[in-house]
């Protein structure tokens, strides 16, 4: 059974292996019917997949000679088994089963375990990022990553949202207590639960209430305060 950990210490890990030899797909534009939209609805949406395999073994033949054989995987193979994979889960004139996030990330782990074949994988990184999941920011999203095989002897689990535009007052002198300023911020959730991997619309909720709602209570008589949220470990 996989070992939930903070990102760092997943990524530290990975970077004191050794092994650097990495394929990577970046932003892969797809349609999926998974996730929940802007309104907290489970609806098909676009989004952008992000998939970093990195092998157990150095592609050493595949760079000597300038192709792809067996000692690596093949990234546009592995991009269009990705896309067949999500497009065959978009019902079609039926009913199918809509399903979360978590499930996505899975669904994209069987297609990446499948193209790879016999071929070790040290680890592999997948980021779900729905670009009209804020209301207020860039995107909301999911990456998930694990280390070993099976369902990983590490694994890394994400919640995010990505420049949220929020208001509020602050700065130290008269004129700029008179007037709210746009704040972008970024907010990352390690260690989310698999249930709780589409709340991204309760967490935007909870960014607004925390920061609009202090400033605007202190605003009159008080300086500026700096805050932050901490999640506790387990």
């Amino acid at each position: 059974m996989a070992h939930v950990v903070r990102h760092a210490l997943w990524a530290a890990e990975v970077a004191r292996s050794g092994h650097d030899d990495k394929i990577a797909l970046e932003h892969l534009e797809v349609v999926v019917h998974a996730g929940h939209d802007v309104w907290g609805r489970p609806k098909q949406q676009r989004a952008h997949v992000s998939v970093t395999l990195t092998l157990g073994s150095p592609f050493t033949s595949a760079s000597s000679t300038d192709s792809v054989d067996a000692s690596t995987v093949h990234y546009g193979t592995l991009s269009k088994a990705i896309q067949a994979a999500l497009q065959a889960a978009i019902p079609d004139g039926g009913t199918a089963e809509h399903l979360s996030t978590a499930g996505l990330c899975s669904r994209i782990l069987q297609c990446v375990r499948s193209v790879a074949g016999p071929r070790s994988l040290y680890a592999t990184e997948m980021d779900v990022c729905y670009l009209k999941g804020s209301m207020f920011g860039d995107g909301a999203g999911y990456t998930t990553a694990t280390l070993g095989s099976n369902d990983g002897q590490l694994q890394s689990k994400v919640l995010y949202l990505r420049n949220v535009r929020i208001p509020c007052i602050l700065g130290v002198n008269p004129n700029e207590r008179l007037q709210k300023q746009p704040v972008v911020l970024s907010i990352w959730v390690d260690g989310i639960p698999d249930t709780r991997v589409d709340d991204h619309v309760a967490l935007e909720t909870l960014l607004f209430e925390v920061t609009v709602g202090f400033h605007d209570e202190r605003a009159a008589t008080n300086p500026p305060a700096r805050f932050c949220i901490i999640v506790p470990d387990d």
